[in-house]
């Protein structure tokens, strides 16, 4: 989004909406309640546990690449907690227990696209709400003194949207995966207040089964008053029930019965950022191995699913796409590219899940075109440069004995695992 675009949204859009809306609008909630609470104290909530996942272990990941990076990376966090967090993440173990569950609102209200939910008495759900007061969205509707009037809509529907579902990556681990918490609750989606404005929002419901009528769409000027509605709590958001939806809903039913065996290098070289720069350079020492280079932006959702259904090897660097790992068969091989800048688990979490054999490379930052760290989180971005050779041995391991391609030893004086 350009800043002429943000400060359009920040400062003009709430003026001209306030301004349309001050006759017949409603007012916007100014206050919020816990869904717990409310579940307890209201008639009109209720709160249905899904079925128990217990308590899941996630093993460290096996890394390779550039351990010198890491330590510069470490000397940017003065914060020693946040260092220890840094570490934690990086090395990715863990121990979880998934939380879900589903509440069922009666005459409840949806605005917005990134789904701002309501009670009857016009306050925000908080819990199940993807929309807070302090959510830094530049259309935020709690920014607003009014919004319009809600459309009635007499069906029972469940909530199927997510803080932002025109990422790919979040449309796929955070929205959709909802329907499997909503049938583990024993709740039917007759219909569905979902975005379809992105083409693969689109497909993907359209490959659930959903026709353009059972689909309520979720615009950033939507407000819906629903008989009643149900909206699904996960936390966190990838888990196994999380994982097993999206392959049985998609792959298993989308791919074919002999894969194909195929070596995959994503590129993101069209993208505009967390680029690898030296993308075909690295490339051309992928080739002789078998690999094909493969630009995800360009394909259809079921291609995508096929392409990484057929995989026996997956190569790319950390972006949105390699959220399509969730659809490889297990043993699938993955090696996912990235810069200690950004040290976030999501990716070896699912390759966990699907029992896929997987390696997180940590590339050189590029800082040149893309850049940003915040010190006090310990989280950034940037472009990235790999070594072709030293890769290309590093890859051409994974691919017959993925455990001797690990290099953790090399990254445990800063690690300290």
């Amino acid at each position: 989004m350009s800043r002429i675009t943000q400060a359009l949204n920040k400062h003009l859009r709430p003026f001209v909406l306030n301004a349309c809306r001050s006759l017949n609008g409603m007012p916007v909630p100014s206050d919020a309640v816990d869904v717990m609470a409310y579940g307890s104290d209201s008639q009109a909530c209720r709160v249905i546990e899904a079925e128990s996942l217990g308590r899941e272990s996630i093993p460290a990941r096996a890394l390779s690449g550039d351990p010198i990076c890491v330590e510069k990376t470490l000397e940017m966090i003065s914060d020693l907690a946040v260092q220890k967090q840094y570490v934690q993440e990086l090395v990715g173990e863990k121990q979880i227990n998934p939380k879900e569950f589903v509440c069922v609102l009666d005459q409840g209200r949806v605005a917005h696209t990134g789904g701002l939910v309501i009670t009857p008495d016009n306050r925000v759900l908080e819990g199940v709400s993807c929309i807070k007061f302090d959510s830094d969205l530049p259309t935020n509707p709690l920014r607003l003194r009014y919004l319009p009037r809600p459309a009635r809509v007499s069906r029972s529907a469940v909530f199927l949207t997510c803080l932002m579902p025109y990422n790919y990556y979040h449309w796929v681990l955070e929205a959709l995966p909802r329907l499997a918490i909503y049938a583990s609750a024993g709740i039917a989606a007759d219909c569905i207040y979902a975005p379809v404005q992105k083409r693969f929002q689109q497909e993907s419901l359209r490959l659930l089964g959903f026709p353009a009528s059972r689909i309520i769409r979720a615009t950033r000027n939507s407000h819906v008053l629903f008989d009643r509605l149900a909206i699904s709590y996960s936390k966190p958001a990838c888990n196994s029930r999380t994982i097993d939806f999206l392959y049985h809903s998609f792959a298993s039913h989308h791919g074919i019965s002999q894969p194909k065996e195929l070596r995959v290098f994503i590129s993101r070289r069209k993208r505009g950022k967390r680029e690898i720069t030296n993308d075909d350079a690295v490339f051309e020492v992928l080739q002789p191995l078998g690999f094909k280079r493969y630009d995800l932006e360009t394909m259809s959702v079921s291609e995508q699913i096929k392409l990484f259904y057929n995989a026996e090897c997956v190569v790319g660097p950390h972006g949105a796409g390699l959220v399509n790992i969730a659809f490889c068969r297990q043993g699938t091989k993955v090696i996912e590219i990235n810069t200690p800048y950004r040290a976030t688990a999501c990716f070896s979490d699912i390759a966990h899940y699907r029992g896929l054999k997987y390696q997180l490379h940590l590339a050189t930052p590029d800082r040149k075109k893309f850049f940003n760290f915040d010190p006090k989180l310990g989280v950034g971005d940037s472009d990235m440069t790999v070594e072709p050779a030293a890769f290309a041995e590093i890859v051409q391991t994974f691919l017959k004995t993925p455990l001797a391609a690990n290099r953790s030893s090399d990254f445990k004086q800063f690690l300290k695992i």
